[in-house]
């Protein structure tokens, strides 16, 4: 089972867990996954790579409607969307194992960390769509994400240099119990414990945009040298969805040593408006100049 599917799986749990349907959503799992084993037409239906996936996770649903906890629905459905479909039959197979075993919350592969917290935020973050809690985690984890970036000890820290899972979550806890929503919390949290962390910022951040695209959003992450006014702003946030053709929405933070103007990054898009990097060029052409001078006179 891939590791986001896991940390899927882990998210629902625990939402199922704070609402004290822990035992039915598992339950559930089981009894579907026996239907699975004595029919085998239903198998090949949320199976068959040639029915789109949507159309077998409608079917899924209509199936199970009423019948299944909506968590429960919730999970296989995701299963059923996003895995391949040849080994949909088997990862169900294994997630009820590993339910079985609580090996749900062990880690397989170097690569477990981000696939893990990926899969976790989603289903928490799922559970807040369509209401205006979604948009306060994105601001909140943001917010956190920068105060750890400011902060050289505290994410070393938070990403794994010299501390153990329990310690990072410590820290976590103390710095954000009772200043933020439940949800922000837990996932913070989830994302300091993991065994094999990478950076803890890169990590949060991870998670903002996808709270964004759940809200049909990108997220532009802006860097001035001074706070920017609401008029900077709206200017900004016009122009950079016109460049990147879609509604964006900007998370700022101050950077002195930009000197001014700003630098804002969209995903992978980098785009440099800073009189520091203007400096920068300014100094490489001139030297580039002065060594074809150097040469000429030579």
């Amino acid at each position: 089972m891939r590791e986001s599917l896991r940390g899927y799986a882990q998210g629902v749990l625990y939402l199922a867990s704070q609402s004290d349907k822990y035992n039915q959503v598992v339950n559930d799992l089981r009894a579907f996954n026996t239907i699975l084993d004595s029919q085998e037409m239903l198998a090949e239906v949320v199976s068959d790579p040639s029915i789109p996936a949507r159309k077998r996770q409608a079917i899924l649903g209509d199936l199970l409607a009423s019948k299944v906890d909506v968590l429960a629905i919730q999970l296989l459905e995701t299963i059923v969307g996003t895995e391949n479909p040849r080994a949909i039959v088997d990862t169900i197979s294994d997630l009820v194992r590993l339910i079985s075993g609580d090996e749900v919350f062990s880690l397989d592969g170097g690569f477990a960390t981000t696939g893990r917290i990926a899969g976790y935020s989603q289903a928490l973050l799922e559970s807040l769509q369509g209401t205006d809690a979604l948009e306060l985690v994105e601001e909140e984890l943001f917010r956190f994400a920068r105060i750890v970036e400011s902060n050289m000890r505290i994410r070393r820290v938070l990403s794994g240099v010299g501390s153990v899972p329990d310690q990072r979550k410590s820290l976590v806890t103390a710095l954000l119990s009772g200043r933020c929503h439940p949800m922000t919390l837990r996932i913070a949290e989830f994302a300091a414990s993991i065994d094999r962390l990478r950076d803890f910022v890169e990590v949060l951040d991870s998670v903002v945009a996808r709270a964004a695209e759940l809200r049909n959003r990108r997220i532009a992450v802006v860097k001035s040298a001074t706070e920017l006014t609401q008029d900077q702003k709206d200017q900004i946030t016009a122009a950079l969805s016109r460049a990147v053709g879609v509604e964006v929405e900007m998370r700022t933070s101050v950077d002195p040593s930009l000197v001014g103007g700003v630098v804002a990054v969209i995903g992978d898009t980098v785009f440099d408006g800073s009189v520091r990097t203007r400096i920068e060029q300014l100094r490489v052409r001139l030297g580039l100049s002065a060594t074809v001078k150097s040469r000429e006179r030579n």
